[in-house]
């Protein structure tokens, strides 16, 4: 039997009959320090400052080496030839070993894609973000100790040791954000992650300039050290999600205290609660899933397979923010001065994060699916400005000039929308029991896009010029925009089960009536009697 309206209002009129185990709103109250509960400025402050300490492992570190390359060539070739390598490493040899420097981040960073859903899944959103801010601390320490002592090899595993930190904590942070706050925010705390993120590339950038601290390595990398430190301290007193608690853990009482400690003491929580007991109940109560088991079931489920394509295709649309991010400096110097090339990556970075800014004010009054496609189309168009800009200088020499635009209207169309929501429309295609596999796979494909991109951007601008960047980033964003504009749902003030219904019905052979995973309004009732009895 299909999991009907009839069913849905039989667990709603349930669920508030047998409220909160007899424990009255006045009865309840609030544990835990900094806790919001309910002042939308608090949950707002709160989710600022864990995500730009969260993320600033990942945006710093991989964009100060962009303006600072200079001064890490110099230490790189004088420790060689301390070494007894006469004269240092070559131009091209540098090239190489320069690009595997940064590009070892993605093999990093995938693992611990990897291990997301297991520390997720099994510890919770909120030991996986802990876990991952410790580790970024280590790497940290290790990156400034390897450029203090000159040793290039501590800094190259210092780069794979962040970036297995950065893999587990951005989508436990996508997972976090999203599960303690209501869905009137979910897409300004979700934007947040992105945000801050942008901001910390735009801090990488200026700090690694020479004029700042790009002649200053062991400070310039010593910094993310602060962060870390102040991430792993603002993750000490929050309350796990109420989602992880009540689906995955099975624990009423705990999941109603962290909705208390995110959103205020109401009775409007108990109604919550019945919104997750609603998208449990919609994929039912199977035995906990195994990493692997959970990664065959979103291939095989046509629901499951199509929300992984959409944010597989998704993220494909942004692959070309790392080659910028790493390589802007140089790819404009072939046209213009170091010093000009520079200050137009800074101008690049900051238009990005200014539009993030002003991304905040319209996620939530516009519709995912058509900011994603027709930002989308922008994003792509800019590449194309930048390529005519390239090819036409030799018969109109202040057309290059084009190219720097084209830069930062990318930066701008990226920032405003395009790559927050890129990074976690995933999350609201699939529902909890699935949601951390689906959102470490769709991240483990961008990361290996992002490295075999990011690898052969330098080489092939080399022997091709920016001819390039048609088929290695303009194609795929036109086929990926199609995809999009005929599957992709609108998500925005809706909830994940309505939205995973909408998927089933379309994709399911036989419309979602017989899914396995639906269950009918009896057993819907059970699963939350079962629910009420654990505290």
């Amino acid at each position: 039997m299909s999991f009907s309206s009839s069913s849905v209002s039989s667990l709603r009129d349930h669920s508030l009959s047998s409220s909160d185990d007899g424990i009255t709103v006045k009865q309840r109250n609030i544990n835990g320090c900094c806790a919001p509960a309910g002042n939308k400025v608090k949950l707002l402050l709160v989710c600022s400052v864990l995500s730009t300490a969260t993320n600033f492992a990942e945006g710093y570190c991989n964009s100060y080496p962009n303006t600072s390359i200079q001064t890490f060539q110099d230490q790189i070739n004088e420790t060689y030839i301390e070494r007894g390598k006469e004269g240092g490493l070559s131009e091209g040899g540098f090239t190489w070993y320069w690009s595997l420097m940064l590009n070892i981040w993605f093999v990093g960073y995938l693992v611990g894609t990897f291990l997301t859903p297991c520390f997720c899944d099994r510890l919770g959103r909120k030991k996986a973000l802990f876990i991952a801010n410790c580790i970024a601390l280590a790497g940290a320490i290790l990156s400034c100790i390897g450029v203090s002592f000159k040793i290039p090899e501590v800094f190259f595993v210092s780069r794979i040791i962040t970036s297995l930190s950065s893999g587990i904590s951005f989508g436990s942070l996508i997972l976090f954000l999203q599960e303690t706050t209501p869905t009137d925010l979910r897409g300004v705390t979700s934007f947040l992650a992105e945000s801050t993120f942008i901001m910390t590339m735009g801090i990488g950038i200026g700090f690694g300039m020479d004029a700042i601290l790009g002649t200053n390595l062991p400070v310039l990398t010593g910094i993310a050290i602060i962060p870390a430190f102040i991430a792993i301290i603002t993750v000490i007193p929050l309350h796990e999600t109420p989602k992880f608690l009540l689906i995955s853990k099975n624990d009423r009482a705990a999941a109603l205290a962290s909705l208390d400690y995110y959103r205020g003491i109401s009775t409007e929580n108990l109604e919550v609660l019945e919104e997750i007991m609603l998208e449990k109940a919609v994929v039912g109560e199977d035995d906990e899933t195994t990493i692997w088991q959970g990664v065959k079931e979103v291939l095989t489920l046509p629901h499951l397979r199509i929300a992984f394509f959409l944010g597989a295709a998704a993220l494909q649309l942004i692959v070309g923010i790392w080659p910028i991010v790493y390589f802007s400096t140089d790819l404009l110097e072939d046209t213009f001065s170091p010093e000009i090339s520079q200050y137009a990556s800074l101008a690049f970075i900051m238009a990005d994060f200014a539009a993030s800014i002003a991304g905040l004010f319209i996620i939530e009054k516009f519709g995912r699916r058509s900011l994603l496609i027709g930002l989308g189309a922008a994003n792509t168009l800019s590449l194309c400005l930048y390529v005519a800009s390239d090819l036409l200088i030799p018969v109109w020499d202040p057309i290059r000039w084009g190219q720097i635009a084209a830069l930062i209207l990318y930066g701008i169309t990226y920032g405003i929308a395009l790559g927050p929501i890129a990074y976690f429309i995933t999350s609201e295609l699939v529902p909890q029991r699935f949601r951390s596999i689906a959102q470490s796979m769709t991240l483990a494909f961008t990361t290996v896009m992002n490295f075999v991109f990011s690898s052969v951007t330098l080489p092939c601008n080399t022997y091709f010029g920016v001819i390039s960047f048609l088929p290695l980033f303009v194609i795929p964003s036109i086929i990926c925009l199609i995809f999009l504009y005929f599957y992709l749902p609108e998500t925005r003030d809706r909830e994940v089960h309505d939205v995973v219904r909408e998927l089933m019905a379309r994709h399911s052979k036989d419309g979602g009536k017989n899914d396995v995973l639906r269950r009918d309004s009896g057993t819907s009732i059970q699963l939350f009697d079962d629910m009420s009895t654990n505290k």
